[in-house]
């Protein structure tokens, strides 16, 4: 049985770095609590509202997107990516928090601090476009954004609580056009 990457490598964490994925998945919904607030989509995506988004760790795939978005979406924006994409990111002037491999896992002091830093910045929206992966699932619930959206995302619910559909537009173009900003 290969152990779970989510987790630091403490004592604490040991055993569940051996749970199931049903089991995981269930072990961060109570930490993240299940309660979601309620919001008016799309019109919380109107006037450019303070927005976490969450960049895919593969460089092709996060430059793609960025490079799609027009300028004026990236007012008001915080990204949460890998340190990879530190110079996609400055090229934009935006702000983010950066993360390794193994600071992106649930009890590092990094990621405790990744929190610490998305909650100060209390997004109304979060924008999952990673590939799943609980910790960062984990942040985007606990970011406090009512309004937590992903594509094709359905099974995360409710860590996410939108699941878009591009309908053979990019995640830019269908984000863009929700926003008001294309």
């Amino acid at each position: 049985m290969t152990p779970s990457p989510y987790f630091t490598d403490t004592f604490r964490y040991f055993f569940k770095r051996f749970y199931s994925a049903p089991r995981l998945f269930q072990w961060f919904l109570r930490q993240a609590g299940e309660d979601s607030a309620a919001f008016d989509f799309p019109n919380i995506l109107k006037d450019h509202p303070k927005t976490l988004t969450f960049l895919p760790k593969d460089l092709e795939r996060a430059n793609k997107f960025m490079r799609a978005m027009p300028d004026a979406w990236f007012k008001n924006m915080l990204f949460c990516t890998h340190e990879s994409q530190h110079s996609l990111i400055s090229s934009r002037r935006s702000h983010a928090v950066y993360y390794s491999d193994k600071e992106c896992r649930f009890g590092e002091p990094v990621f405790n601090e990744i929190q610490r830093k998305i909650q100060e910045f209390a997004p109304q929206v979060c924008l999952y476009l990673d590939d799943p992966f609980l910790p960062r699932l984990f942040l985007a619930k606990t970011s406090g954004a009512p309004c937590r959206i992903g594509f094709a995302t359905e099974n995360y619910y409710p860590f996410l609580n939108l699941s878009l559909h591009r309908d053979n537009k990019s995640e830019a173009q269908t984000i863009s056009e929700y926003y008001g900003v294309g």
